[in-house]
């Protein structure tokens, strides 16, 4: 009795060629890759006729929905004073360990002063829990998203960094329905 030998199968690009595919003729093979390239012709031309969805960026700039979680900032009152009360919950909800740090104390009239607020914004996964948290409403995420830098230590935000102004924040209010905090 004779033994059967299976075909041997030559390496591709992709993987290991199967007999299926060594066992056609040269003819057929030729018709695949015809159609292939018919195939990636018919979409390139399906799509001639249809607007561009590329914008021409940095010159033209995405709209972005009122949503977007971009850069973190910290809203002040209409005055320009710390709407944070330094309660820590938006450092501990985030999921990323040590992200934000808060050091507070209070003075004489036991209001809360911020001695540090900082944020390390090259860490940060921008779930937004921090903002869905606060009891005040004074972290919130601006629409910002170019936050590229040249070293790590450029993206850990101080309080200076991350404060608006009386005025930036409540033109933030006033584009999100809300009303100014005095």
């Amino acid at each position: 009795m004779a033994k059967e030998t299976q075909p041997e199968l030559t390496p591709t690009p992709t993987g290991v060629a199967s007999p299926e595919y060594l066992n056609k003729g040269e003819t057929s093979r030729v018709w695949e890759g015809i159609k292939a390239i018919a195939t990636g012709l018919a979409t390139v031309v399906s799509h001639h006729g249809k607007k561009a969805v590329t914008l021409e960026y940095p010159e033209a700039l995405p709209d972005l929905s009122n949503r977007f979680h971009g850069r973190l900032s910290l809203l002040t009152k209409s005055d320009g004073t710390d709407l944070c009360i330094g309660c820590k919950a938006c450092a501990r909800v985030c999921p990323c360990d040590d992200l934000i740090q808060i050091d507070m104390h209070r003075d004489a009239d036991k209001k809360p002063v911020i001695d540090r607020f900082t944020i390390d914004m090259g860490r940060c996964i921008f779930c937004g829990n921090c903002t869905e948290v606060c009891p005040v409403d004074c972290i919130k995420m601006l629409p910002d998203f170019e936050l590229a830098d040249y070293s790590r230590e450029a993206l850990v935000l101080d309080k200076k960094d991350l404060t608006l102004s009386g005025e930036e924040s409540d033109e933030w209010r006033e584009a999100h329905g809300l009303a100014p905090t005095v």
